[in-house]
Protein backbone atom coordinates (compact mmCIF):
# COMPACT_ATOMS: atom_id res chain seq x y z
CA UNK A 1 0.00 0.00 0.00
CA UNK A 2 1.41 3.37 -0.98
CA UNK A 3 1.87 6.17 1.55
CA UNK A 4 -0.73 8.21 -0.30
CA UNK A 5 -3.39 5.57 0.29
CA UNK A 6 -2.20 4.54 3.75
CA UNK A 7 -1.81 8.11 4.95
CA UNK A 8 0.96 9.59 7.02
CA UNK A 9 1.57 8.66 10.64
CA UNK A 10 0.84 11.56 13.02
CA UNK A 11 -0.51 9.86 16.18
CA UNK A 12 1.73 7.31 17.90
CA UNK A 13 0.14 4.12 19.26
CA UNK A 14 0.82 4.93 22.95
CA UNK A 15 -1.08 8.20 22.58
CA UNK A 16 -3.94 6.51 20.74
CA UNK A 17 -4.17 3.76 23.36
CA UNK A 18 -4.06 6.37 26.11
CA UNK A 19 -6.81 8.39 24.40
CA UNK A 20 -9.30 5.53 24.31
CA UNK A 21 -8.46 4.23 27.80
CA UNK A 22 -8.73 7.74 29.22
CA UNK A 23 -12.08 8.23 27.49
CA UNK A 24 -13.37 4.99 29.05
CA UNK A 25 -12.01 5.90 32.50
CA UNK A 26 -13.40 9.44 32.55
CA UNK A 27 -16.77 8.52 31.03
CA UNK A 28 -17.06 5.51 33.32
CA UNK A 29 -16.19 7.52 36.42
CA UNK A 30 -18.61 10.27 35.42
CA UNK A 31 -21.52 7.91 34.70
CA UNK A 32 -21.04 5.79 37.82
CA UNK A 33 -20.54 8.89 39.94
CA UNK A 34 -23.60 10.73 38.64
CA UNK A 35 -26.07 7.88 38.24
CA UNK A 36 -24.47 4.72 39.58
CA UNK A 37 -25.47 5.09 43.20
CA UNK A 38 -24.06 2.93 45.97
CA UNK A 39 -24.10 -0.27 43.90
CA UNK A 40 -21.59 1.21 41.45
CA UNK A 41 -19.36 2.84 44.06
CA UNK A 42 -16.48 0.38 43.57
CA UNK A 43 -16.59 0.84 39.81
CA UNK A 44 -16.43 4.59 40.31
CA UNK A 45 -13.27 4.13 42.40
CA UNK A 46 -11.68 1.83 39.81
CA UNK A 47 -12.41 4.23 36.96
CA UNK A 48 -11.08 7.14 39.00
CA UNK A 49 -7.92 5.30 40.00
CA UNK A 50 -7.32 4.35 36.37
CA UNK A 51 -7.69 8.00 35.38
CA UNK A 52 -4.98 8.94 37.91
CA UNK A 53 -2.50 6.54 36.34
CA UNK A 54 -3.42 7.60 32.82
CA UNK A 55 -2.96 11.25 33.73
CA UNK A 56 0.52 10.55 35.08
CA UNK A 57 1.43 8.76 31.84
CA UNK A 58 0.04 11.53 29.64
CA UNK A 59 1.89 14.26 31.49
CA UNK A 60 5.19 12.44 31.10
CA UNK A 61 4.45 11.47 27.49
CA UNK A 62 3.74 15.12 26.80
CA UNK A 63 7.45 15.79 27.30
CA UNK A 64 9.12 12.63 25.95
CA UNK A 65 6.69 11.32 23.33
CA UNK A 66 6.80 11.88 19.57
CA UNK A 67 6.26 15.28 18.01
CA UNK A 68 2.50 15.66 18.04
CA UNK A 69 2.13 14.17 21.53
CA UNK A 70 4.35 16.83 23.09
CA UNK A 71 2.75 19.79 24.82
CA UNK A 72 5.36 22.09 23.36
CA UNK A 73 4.28 21.19 19.83
CA UNK A 74 0.57 21.94 20.14
CA UNK A 75 0.10 24.58 22.83
CA UNK A 76 -1.28 27.41 20.68
CA UNK A 77 0.26 30.85 20.55
CA UNK A 78 -2.44 33.57 20.80
CA UNK A 79 -1.67 34.75 17.26
CA UNK A 80 -2.01 31.21 15.90
CA UNK A 81 -5.27 30.74 17.77
CA UNK A 82 -6.66 34.00 16.40
CA UNK A 83 -5.61 33.09 12.87
CA UNK A 84 -7.26 29.68 13.20
CA UNK A 85 -10.50 31.20 14.48
CA UNK A 86 -10.63 33.42 11.38
CA UNK A 87 -10.56 30.47 9.01
CA UNK A 88 -12.64 28.13 11.20
CA UNK A 89 -15.97 28.91 9.43
CA UNK A 90 -14.51 27.82 6.08
CA UNK A 91 -15.37 24.31 4.97
CA UNK A 92 -12.07 24.03 3.12
CA UNK A 93 -9.84 25.24 5.95
CA UNK A 94 -6.62 23.18 6.10
CA UNK A 95 -6.43 20.22 8.47
CA UNK A 96 -3.86 20.42 11.23
CA UNK A 97 -1.39 17.49 11.28
CA UNK A 98 -1.77 17.15 15.06
CA UNK A 99 -4.11 19.03 17.36
CA UNK A 100 -5.60 22.19 15.92
CA UNK A 101 -5.45 25.22 18.25
CA UNK A 102 -9.00 24.71 19.55
CA UNK A 103 -8.40 21.01 20.02
CA UNK A 104 -5.22 21.80 21.93
CA UNK A 105 -7.14 24.04 24.32
CA UNK A 106 -9.71 21.27 24.79
CA UNK A 107 -6.94 18.80 25.64
CA UNK A 108 -5.45 21.13 28.23
CA UNK A 109 -8.87 21.92 29.71
CA UNK A 110 -9.79 18.25 30.01
CA UNK A 111 -6.45 17.25 31.52
CA UNK A 112 -6.59 20.11 34.01
CA UNK A 113 -10.20 19.46 35.05
CA UNK A 114 -9.76 15.72 35.46
CA UNK A 115 -6.43 16.18 37.27
CA UNK A 116 -8.03 18.48 39.84
CA UNK A 117 -11.13 16.32 40.23
CA UNK A 118 -9.21 13.03 40.46
CA UNK A 119 -6.70 14.52 42.90
CA UNK A 120 -9.51 15.83 45.09
CA UNK A 121 -11.07 12.36 45.02
CA UNK A 122 -8.04 10.95 46.80
CA UNK A 123 -8.90 12.92 49.95
CA UNK A 124 -12.70 12.81 50.08
CA UNK A 125 -15.04 11.22 52.60
CA UNK A 126 -18.81 11.02 52.93
CA UNK A 127 -18.43 10.51 56.70
CA UNK A 128 -20.47 7.31 56.46
CA UNK A 129 -19.32 4.65 54.01
CA UNK A 130 -16.17 5.51 52.12
CA UNK A 131 -12.94 7.50 52.12
CA UNK A 132 -10.31 8.21 49.52
CA UNK A 133 -6.92 6.51 49.98
CA UNK A 134 -5.29 9.70 51.27
CA UNK A 135 -8.20 10.82 53.47
CA UNK A 136 -6.32 9.98 56.69
CA UNK A 137 -3.48 12.34 55.68
CA UNK A 138 -5.54 15.55 55.81
CA UNK A 139 -7.71 17.41 58.26
CA UNK A 140 -11.49 17.14 58.27
CA UNK A 141 -11.80 20.63 56.82
CA UNK A 142 -9.42 19.75 53.99
CA UNK A 143 -11.37 16.57 53.28
CA UNK A 144 -14.61 18.57 53.14
CA UNK A 145 -13.01 21.00 50.69
CA UNK A 146 -11.75 18.11 48.55
CA UNK A 147 -15.24 16.57 48.53
CA UNK A 148 -16.77 19.87 47.47
CA UNK A 149 -14.26 20.31 44.64
CA UNK A 150 -14.69 16.71 43.50
CA UNK A 151 -18.47 16.97 43.25
CA UNK A 152 -18.65 20.51 41.84
CA UNK A 153 -16.32 19.65 38.96
CA UNK A 154 -18.45 16.71 37.83
CA UNK A 155 -20.67 18.71 35.49
CA UNK A 156 -17.86 20.85 34.02
CA UNK A 157 -16.08 17.62 33.12
CA UNK A 158 -19.28 16.31 31.55
CA UNK A 159 -19.69 19.56 29.62
CA UNK A 160 -16.16 19.36 28.20
CA UNK A 161 -16.79 15.75 27.18
CA UNK A 162 -19.99 16.81 25.41
CA UNK A 163 -18.27 19.68 23.62
CA UNK A 164 -15.49 17.35 22.53
CA UNK A 165 -17.96 14.91 20.96
CA UNK A 166 -19.90 17.75 19.33
CA UNK A 167 -16.70 19.18 17.82
CA UNK A 168 -15.73 15.79 16.38
CA UNK A 169 -19.15 15.47 14.75
CA UNK A 170 -19.03 19.03 13.41
CA UNK A 171 -15.59 18.56 11.88
CA UNK A 172 -16.76 15.34 10.23
CA UNK A 173 -20.01 16.71 8.81
CA UNK A 174 -18.94 20.26 7.97
CA UNK A 175 -15.25 19.93 7.11
CA UNK A 176 -15.00 16.27 6.14
CA UNK A 177 -12.19 15.64 8.61
CA UNK A 178 -12.18 12.08 10.01
CA UNK A 179 -10.75 12.78 13.45
CA UNK A 180 -11.96 9.52 14.99
CA UNK A 181 -10.44 7.38 12.25
CA UNK A 182 -7.13 9.19 12.62
CA UNK A 183 -7.14 8.45 16.37
CA UNK A 184 -7.71 4.76 15.56
CA UNK A 185 -5.23 4.28 12.72
CA UNK A 186 -2.79 7.04 13.71
CA UNK A 187 -2.73 8.27 10.13
CA UNK A 188 -4.09 11.22 8.20
CA UNK A 189 -4.38 11.61 4.46
CA UNK A 190 -1.16 12.42 2.64
CA UNK A 191 -3.16 14.98 0.67
CA UNK A 192 -3.81 16.91 3.89
CA UNK A 193 -0.63 16.31 5.88
CA UNK A 194 2.77 17.28 4.45
CA UNK A 195 5.53 14.71 4.69
CA UNK A 196 7.51 17.00 6.98
CA UNK A 197 4.68 16.87 9.57
CA UNK A 198 4.58 13.06 9.84
CA UNK A 199 6.32 11.14 12.61
CA UNK A 200 8.74 8.30 11.86
CA UNK A 201 7.78 5.95 14.71
CA UNK A 202 5.95 5.68 18.04
CA UNK A 203 8.94 5.34 20.38
CA UNK A 204 7.58 1.94 21.37
CA UNK A 205 10.44 0.82 23.63
CA UNK A 206 10.28 4.03 25.65
CA UNK A 207 6.49 3.78 25.86
CA UNK A 208 6.55 0.19 27.15
CA UNK A 209 9.10 1.04 29.82
CA UNK A 210 7.09 4.08 30.85
CA UNK A 211 3.84 2.10 31.01
CA UNK A 212 5.40 -0.38 33.45
CA UNK A 213 6.92 2.35 35.59
CA UNK A 214 3.74 4.42 35.71
CA UNK A 215 1.64 1.36 36.56
CA UNK A 216 4.00 0.58 39.45
CA UNK A 217 4.00 4.20 40.60
CA UNK A 218 0.20 4.38 40.50
CA UNK A 219 -0.15 1.15 42.48
CA UNK A 220 2.30 2.44 45.08
CA UNK A 221 0.62 5.85 45.23
CA UNK A 222 -2.86 4.42 45.76
CA UNK A 223 -2.25 1.27 47.81
CA UNK A 224 1.12 1.38 49.58
CA UNK A 225 1.95 5.02 50.28
CA UNK A 226 -1.34 6.23 51.83
CA UNK A 227 -1.44 6.31 55.65
CA UNK A 228 -3.65 3.75 57.29
CA UNK A 229 -7.10 5.05 58.28
CA UNK A 230 -8.32 4.82 61.85
CA UNK A 231 -9.89 1.46 62.83
CA UNK A 232 -13.47 0.98 61.77
CA UNK A 233 -13.34 3.10 58.62
CA UNK A 234 -14.18 1.66 55.21
CA UNK A 235 -11.00 2.04 53.16
CA UNK A 236 -10.90 1.58 49.39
Amino acid sequence: MTEKHAGRLVWDWPLRLWHWLFAIAVAGAWITGQWGGFDWRQWHFWFGQSAVGLLIFRIIWGFVGPRHARFGSFLPHPKCLLAYLKILPRRDSPESPGHNPLGALAVIAMLALVAVQASAGLFISDDILYEGPWYAAVSEDSADLASSIHHQLAWPVGAVLGLHLAAILAYRLFKGQRLVRAMITGRKSADRVPESAAIAHSRSALALILIVLVAALTWWLLTVAPPQPPPGLDYW
